[in-house]
């Protein structure tokens, strides 16, 4: 029987544990207002991460860990595309040699832990699980109860301080610094001069990537022109 709901009513952590300990086998479609994630889950294991974010991606996970090539993984999503999607990208990567089991385990568990942080951090997000048939996925690639927990202690923790947000610096600034700014840098700034704090804000304030945006803050807070809350 599928299960539908608002996060603010029952939280993404509970949630998770109720659906692993009941070794529930479904999808979990958790949605905020940019963007929607489905947890694939087997007998209360995560099997797979998919996401409306191409950054999210498992592909892209892959790449940013620097664990394939750009031509490497064009090859993998072409040979998916040939099975109409029946197969999943880690199992052709895997079978092609580009990538082992534990580095497959590694970007999922990494997709899992970021996808928690975004929704943990988004002011509104519902969610909907939907019971499948049982899946034969690779079991040397699932996230099981252990793992699991830790991510999602780690994703609390690191949503709680991005949830602190942002602000102007309490210190001098050195005004040439704002002569030298970057378009989004600027745009950041602007926002956070505006009343944009949280990560969420931001990111819907000035149509910044998340990872391009933590980058700039990054700077912007090097620079001395932004410091963290909280």
């Amino acid at each position: 029987m599928p299960i539908y709901g608002d996060l603010s009513d029952l939280p993404l952590h509970i949630l998770l544990q109720a659906l692993t300990r009941a070794g529930q086998t479904g999808r979990l479609t958790l949605r905020t207002r940019v963007e929607e994630v489905t947890l694939v889950l087997d007998r209360g294991r995560i099997a797979a991460v998919l996401s409306s974010d191409a950054q999210l991606r498992l592909g892209q996970m892959l790449l940013q860990l620097g664990d394939i090539s750009e031509e490497q993984l064009e090859q993998a999503l072409a040979l998916q595309a040939v099975t109409d999607g029946r197969r999943r990208l880690g199992q052709i990567l895997t079978e092609l040699g580009f990538v082992t089991h534990q580095q497959i385990k590694r970007a999922l568990a990494q997709q899992f832990e970021e996808v928690l942080v975004r929704v943990l951090g988004a002011a509104d997000a519902s969610f909907a699980f939907v019971p499948e048939p049982p899946l034969i996925p690779d079991e040397e690639t699932v996230l099981d109860d252990a793992p699991m927990t830790k991510l999602i202690l780690n994703a609390i923790r690191r949503a709680d301080e991005r949830r602190a947000g942002v602000r102007l610096t309490t210190g001098p600034i050195d005004r040439s610094m704002l002569d030298r700014l970057l378009p989004e840098e600027r745009a950041v700034l602007m926002a956070v001069l505006e009343g944009q704090r949280t990560e969420q804000q931001l990111v819907e304030a000035t149509g910044l990537p998340r990872a391009t945006l933590r980058e700039v803050l990054d700077r912007l807070v090097s620079a001395r022109l932004l410091e963290r809350a909280g």
